[in-house]
């Protein structure tokens, strides 16, 4: 330990580690746009002819009925993607969130759990962690203020959670969250005993629920009628079904030895 983070103050707690530079709460991103294209526009720029195998939503004569037969053969569709584990139910759940939830936030507690438990976690814990093992000041039970701009970059440096494991292809997580938008990692609180630490470290994850023009034009992804008929309910103008932010909260409470290896 330097002599300055010798003597340095603490660390003033809770402190936000990192921040993201895509925001919180951003309602401006390209994939929560919608009611913004037309029929035309979606049939001939996107060749988004065959929606749903279904029916032909440019032509039926009922609006509500034509919404009813889209959402439940999207709710279907997504079986293939969510057969699997224990969070396979959050890829209907979250369908229809967007037929009914009118945009609002959208939070649960098995979306929390899941990345709570996912192994992408343990990468930036384990950053935080041995940071706070290697700045300790074991004599004072503090973590000076120095600390905070390692602490800072070596979150930067690690993998953020998302779920993109190969089994998240099948348990509902893939298609409903997958990569992530912004990411908030707070230290919450810090108790320095003689020879070990216990951290309280919060996650604030968010992400959207909602294709853009990226998403569609991809080759992968728009040769799934599951991704055409989202597309086409987020954004066509008659119809305008609302994308809305996932939100997920989670904390971590974790002892740590002075000598231990992380």
């Amino acid at each position: 330990m330097t002599e300055e983070n010798r003597l340095s103050p603490p660390i003033k707690l809770p402190c936000l580690l990192f921040a993201t530079q895509h925001t919180m709460d951003d309602y401006c991103a390209p994939d929560m746009l919608y009611g913004d294209l037309s029929a035309e526009v979606l049939r001939q720029q996107y060749h988004l002819r065959d929606v749903s195998a279904r029916i032909d939503p440019y032509t039926h004569p009922s609006r509500e009925e034509s919404v009813r037969i889209l959402f439940d053969e999207f709710r279907n569709l997504s079986d293939m993607f969510s057969f699997y584990g224990n969070y396979k139910s959050l890829a209907r759940t979250m369908i229809s969130h967007m037929q009914y939830g009118n945009g609002a936030v959208f939070s649960h507690p098995l979306l929390d759990q899941a990345m709570a438990e996912h192994s992408s976690m343990q990468n930036s814990l384990n950053a935080i962690l041995v940071t706070i093992q290697t700045y300790i000041d074991w004599e004072r039970k503090i973590l000076p203020d120095p600390a905070m701009q390692d602490l800072t970059e070596s979150i930067k440096e690690t993998y953020l959670p998302r779920f993109d494991k190969f089994t998240d292809r099948f348990n509902g997580l893939g298609i409903t969250v997958h990569d992530t938008w912004a990411t908030h990692i707070s230290l919450e609180s810090l108790l320095i005993k003689k020879d070990s630490f216990t951290a309280v470290i919060k996650y604030h994850i968010q992400d959207h629920f909602g294709l853009d023009a990226e998403d569609i034009t991809n080759n992968f992804y728009r040769r799934f009628r599951i991704f055409r008929i989202w597309f086409y309910l987020q954004h066509i103008n008659n119809h305008a079904f609302k994308p809305f932010i996932s939100d997920i909260l989670l904390t971590k409470n974790i002892s740590v030895g002075r000598y231990d290896k992380i």
